[in-house]
C-alpha cells in the first residue's frame, strides 16, 4: 500500500484541485491497518496534507483532517514533536474547530511520552497556544487542551514546565476571558491536583486552588455551584480531602449548609468526612427526603 500511497501523494502535489485525489488517497488510508501505514508514511511528505489544510473549502479541511488523523496514529509521539511541531503548531492556531481537534490530540500524544514531554519544554510558544485554546467557545476543543495539559502535568518535568514558567501567567490571563473559561482553568488545576500530593503542591503554590476555594463564597449562586462541584472533585482524592481538611474547608462547608442550605454543600462535606464511597448513599437520602 506505500506505493499507492505515495503516488497519490504526488497526483496530489501536482492538482490544482485536488479534492477528488484527497478523497482518493483517504480511502487508502483508511483501507491500510496502522500497523500497515507506519511503512507507507515513513518519509512520505505528509506536509503537503498539512499544506491543504489552508484554505477556506470545509469539504477539503474535513478530508485533510480524517487522513491526518489516521496516518499521524502511526508515528511515534518523538517523530510528530520532531518533524511536525511547525505544521501542529498551525493547526492549534487555524480557524477551524477540527483542525484544533486534530493539532490538541497529537499534541496530548507527544505530552505523554517522556521524550515528547522534553521537546514540548523547549516549545513554550506551542504550550502557549494549548492553554490559549480552553477559551475556545467548542467545549470539545477546551477539553482536548486540558487533557493534553494534564498529560504534561504527570512528570515533575511537565509540572515545572507550567507552573514555574511564564506559562502560569498564560493560565491567569486565559482565566481573565470569562467566568466559564476560569472553571476551565479551574478544572485543569482539580485534575493536575488529584494526579498526587507533588502535584497538588504544584497546584498550591501557584495560588490557583486558593482563588478556587474563595469562590465557594460568592454571591453568584451558579458560580458557587460550580465551585462546589470542582472542590468536590478534588476531595475524591486522599491527599485533596486532606489538604481541603488543613485548609479549613470543613468549618466553611458547616457554616455554608446552615445559611445556604443544598444538596451540594452536604455532599461536598460528606466527601471530606468519608470520602467517595459514601456520597451516593447520602445522596440518595437526600433525594427522597426532598419528596
Amino acid at each position: 500500500m506505500a506505493a499507492p500511497i505515495e503516488s497519490l501523494l504526488n497526483e496530489i502535489c501536482e492538482s490544482e484541485d485536488p479534492i477528488e485525489e484527497l478523497k482518493s488517497l483517504r480511502t487508502a488510508v483508511l483501507a491500510t491497518p496502522v500497523s500497515g501505514l507506519r511503512q507507507a508514511v515513513s518519509g512520505a511528505r505528509l506536509e503537503i496534507i498539512f499544506g491543504l489544510l489552508n484554505t477556506n473549502d470545509k469539504e477539503q479541511i474535513e478530508v485533510c483532517v480524517e487522513i491526518l488523523s489516521r496516518v499521524l496514529q502511526a508515528l511515534e509521539p518523538v517523530q510528530l514533536s520532531q518533524n511536525y511541531k511547525t505544521a501542529l503548531q498551525s493547526g492549534l492556531n487555524h480557524p477551524n474547530d477540527s483542525v484544533k481537534l486534530l493539532a490538541l490530540t497529537q499534541m496530548g500524544r507527544v505530552a505523554g511520552h517522556t521524550d515528547g514531554v522534553t521537546q514540548m519544554q523547549n516549545s513554550a510558544q506551542i504550550l502557549r497556544d494549548v492553554i490559549q485554546c480552553i477559551s475556545v467557545e467548542r467545549i470539545a476543543v477546551a477539553k482536548e487542551a486540558i487533557a493534553a495539559l494534564s498529560k504534561l502535568s504527570n512528570t515533575k518535568a511537565g509540572l515545572d514546565v507550567l507552573f514555574h514558567s511564564d506559562l502560569l501567567n498564560k493560565l491567569k490571563d486565559v482565566m481573565l476571558t470569562s467566568d466559564i473559561i476560569r472553571y476551565r482553568v479551574y478544572e485543569l488545576i482539580v485534575e493536575v491536583s488529584r494526579v498526587s500530593p507533588v502535584s497538588l503542591g504544584y497546584c498550591a503554590n501557584s495560588g490557583l486552588i486558593s482563588q478556587m476555594l474563595e469562590e465557594l463564597t460568592g454571591d453568584d449562586v451558579l458560580v458557587r455551584a460550580t465551585a462546589i462541584e470542582m472542590v468536590t472533585n478534588l476531595a475524591q482524592s486522599q491527599h485533596g480531602r486532606q489538604y481541603l481538611a488543613q485548609q479549613g474547608i470543613m468549618d466553611k462547608i458547616s457554616n455554608m449548609i446552615i445559611i445556604f442550605g443544598g444538596h451540594n454543600y452536604l455532599k461536598l462535606k460528606t466527601y471530606l468526612n468519608e470520602g467517595p464511597y459514601y456520597v451516593n448513599a447520602v445522596s440518595s437520602v437526600i433525594t427522597e427526603g426532598a419528596d
